[in-house]
């Protein structure tokens, strides 16, 4: 996999990577909201694994409504860098709680760390191939051949793409995976430096569109899971220290988050505002289709929050057709059911 493809992509995406960081992060640091510790309420960190958006809604609507300050914690969301790193940073014990995928998480357990999932959010794959209609047409996998197609560095379905892949017929040595700076991928892909991006529901598409739209062109997709790649895409995430020491805690910040989540998908407008009053930069229509988007990947599979162990055990089964978890056998270390609350939420 190449870090950078071609010479012309380096000091463009090196540049621009370090101006986007520091501007996006700029816009928001100051507005993140801060903890008020009480001598009744315990504090805990959660990672949201990017910026802040519309798939945290959930979060700040128990915030907000005080779901958490009911169940007796303060919670502290601090922005991520993407799957990867956010699950080896829970596993540090930096966070106590954070938005993770299970491949991130199979990832980490097989290199001997402890992260669980503790519930599910994108209960199906939100992630995707998009591109620009006006240069490419992509209809299924084969399409990319030849192509240099961008993602995050810290993008954990980048180590499913060969095997993705080669289950669809393509040698993934045609494909030129070209990783990059999160904040950049959607400008790589509108300004014609990469041919095709991983791209989110819930996350990049309505920053797809509306770039795109912008420069008067107009985005396509392929959706992974319409090809072969059945698995959960993110939801909830602790360690097993924290399971073991204090499970009542991860019960009682579970429970609060998906009251908080199903309020969002019940009252998408009234989501928006409460996450705007903390970061008022955001854009208005793009976080409401984010919100809108995640609720519908959180109502598929009935909506139940719970992880099925088939659908897990495909995860590791393709990240180990890819060459990754070879030998792993721990599949049922990598969620736990536990703290998923039953029945409707109130």
């Amino acid at each position: 996999m190449a870090a950078l493809g071609r010479r012309a992509l380096v000091a463009p995406v090196v540049i621009v990577a370090a101006i986007a960081g520091l501007t996006l992060w700029s816009g928001f640091a100051d507005k993140a909201p801060k903890a008020t510790p009480r001598e009744d309420v315990r504090t805990v960190r959660f990672n949201m694994a990017w910026l802040p958006q519309g798939s945290m809604a959930g979060v700040f609507v128990a915030m907000d409504k005080g779901y958490f300050a009911e169940a007796g914690l303060n919670v502290e969301p601090v922005r991520g860098f993407g799957g990867v790193r956010t699950a080896n940073e829970l596993d540090q014990g930096m966070f106590e709680f954070a938005y993770v995928d299970p491949l991130s998480v199979a990832l980490n357990r097989s290199k001997g760390g402890s992260t669980r999932m503790i519930g599910g959010i994108n209960m199906k794959l939100p992630a995707g191939a998009c591109f620009v209609k006006e240069r490419h047409t992509i209809e299924r996998p084969a399409d990319l051949a030849g192509l240099r197609f961008g993602a995050g560095q810290s993008s954990a379905i980048q180590a499913l793409m060969p095997a993705w892949l080669q289950g669809n017929g393509v040698d993934p040595a045609q494909v030129e995976q070209i990783q990059l700076d999160p904040a950049i991928v959607v400008s790589s892909l509108v300004e014609g430096r990469i041919d095709a991006a991983e791209c989110w529901m819930g996350n990049s598409m309505a920053l797809f569109d509306k770039a795109a739209k912008a420069k008067g062109v107009s985005i396509g997709r392929i959706a992974y899971a319409d090809f072969g790649l059945d698995v959960y895409g993110s939801g909830l995430a602790t360690r097993d220290a924290l399971i073991d020491s204090d499970p009542e805690m991860v019960r009682a910040f579970t429970h609060a988050a998906y009251r908080g989540y199903a309020e969002a998908a019940r009252d998408p407008e009234g989501a928006l505002a409460i996450i705007r009053k903390h970061y008022p930069l955001l854009d208005e229509a793009v976080t409401e289709r984010q919100i809108r988007e995640t609720a519908a990947l959180m109502a598929a599979e009935g909506g139940s929050h719970r992880l099925q162990p088939e659908k897990i055990q495909r995860t590791v089964t393709t990240l180990q057709a890819s060459g990754q978890l070879q030998g792993f056998d721990a599949t049922e270390a990598l969620f736990t059911n536990a703290f998923v609350p039953t029945g409707k939420q109130p």
